[in-house]
């Protein structure tokens, strides 16, 4: 009983404090205002790439969206004391439709300021978040950054076995022999299979023409180096795959120098975690190492993955991304 209390108090205390904690930042980060007449505009890549607003879960998981990264370029785009435009890339990829959307608003923004856009890479920058990096004019990656990663993968999970296991059975009424495609209840068909095959290799053939326009890369020596295959960032510069090597702070200089901005340039972010975010991150990670002596995290995501597959079958069991 003391001990349920203990644990009681210890999470009530510390919801407060770190209330206020993220009050005050609140104060101190003020996300959306313009900076001095010469900023370079940093938007961070960082986290699985999906569709919609960025965001984190209660397992401690981060979410980067491209609507708030399509938001953001924008803003930079209208934003007249925005010389450049520097994306901040640690993910390792994710929904291939939210990679190309950032990719093509990259473009927009290129073509309608004419400003410089410089790609820096850290820990990972793989799949998506390569792709995207291929609409900067210029790539930074650090010597030991995990790139390329360059193909298209789509899976499905089946439960067939599990679902007869327990005595379950899925009936299924549909209005077409395709309608429920990548259902959970059972195997591919070899029409299905053609079909889906067809759909990874059209959306393959786009990274590669990304990479082929992004890099000056003869289409045959793309598909040599698109197969999958990782590397470092020290191998991807002597392939062609990126332009230097580098930190954060070294993009930082040399972009300032690109768009001319005379000293250290002011950098200008568009949008910070809200209060409530930023709250319910730090309690997650908190109440995730108060577990990791019974719980393993990797078991608990797992439990609620299987169980969001389970109530979603078709279409929403399929995950084509990069």
């Amino acid at each position: 009983m003391e001990n349920k209390r203990f644990i009681l108090y210890l999470f009530g205390g510390t919801f407060v404090i770190l209330f206020f904690v993220g009050l005050l930042s609140g104060f101190v980060f003020r996300g959306g205002q313009k900076g001095p007449e010469e900023a370079i505009a940093v938007i961070e890549v960082k986290g699985t790439i999906v569709g919609g607003e960025s965001g984190s879960s209660l397992l401690g998981g981060m979410a980067v969206g491209s609507e708030t990264m399509m938001q953001e370029i924008r803003a930079a785009a209208e934003d007249d004391s925005i010389k450049a435009l520097l994306l901040h890339i640690n993910s390792p990829g994710g929904s291939s439709a939210a990679s190309e959307a950032v990719y093509m608003e990259i473009l927009r923004f290129k073509e309608k300021t004419g400003k410089p856009v410089l790609a820096t890479m850290e820990d990972v920058a793989a799949s998506g978040g390569y792709y995207i990096a291929l609409g900067a004019d210029e790539i930074f990656a650090n010597p030991a950054t995990v790139t390329g990663s360059i193909g298209v993968i789509m899976q499905f999970t089946n439960y067939q076995e599990l679902y007869e296991k327990y005595g379950l059975k899925v009936e299924t009424i549909k209005s077409g022999k395709y309608k429920d495609i990548g259902s959970p209840t059972r195997d591919l068909t070899k029409e299905e299979r053609e079909l889906l095959q067809t759909m990874v290799n059209q959306i393959y053939g786009n990274f590669v023409d990304a990479v082929a326009e992004g890099r000056g890369l003869e289409r045959e020596r793309i598909l040599e180096l698109a197969q999958g295959q990782i590397y470092t960032g020290i191998q991807a510069q002597e392939l062609g795959l990126i332009d230097q090597l580098g930190n954060f702070w070294d993009s930082v200089d040399y972009l300032a120098k690109r768009a001319g901005i005379k000293g250290e340039p002011e950098l200008v972010y568009y949008t910070r975690p809200t209060l409530w975010k930023r709250i319910m991150g730090n309690l997650s990670k908190m109440i995730l190492a108060a577990l990791g002596k019974s719980v393993k995290i990797s078991e608990i995501s797992d439990l609620l993955w299987i169980e969001e597959s389970l109530q979603t079958p078709g279409l929403n069991n399929l995950v084509i991304r990069y």
